[in-house]
């Protein structure tokens, strides 16, 4: 069976007060994609993390 690597590239835009809040959302959206991934049988290995955060400019 022949393997692929898939590579990702994205953002998400939340509405927080705070960076933290922000951080703390975006590792909790994390987790459930990497739940997602773990519950996929055709998925055997993943990364995906947070490059940065950056506050958007208004």
């Amino acid at each position: 069976m022949k393997k692929f690597n898939v590579e990702l590239t994205g953002f998400i835009e939340v509405d927080t007060d705070q960076q933290c809040d922000a951080e703390v959302l975006t590792e909790r959206i994390l987790d459930e994609i990497r739940a997602v991934f773990a519950s996929h049988g055709g998925i055997k290995e993943s990364s995906i993390a947070v490059a940065a955060i950056q506050e958007k400019p208004m």
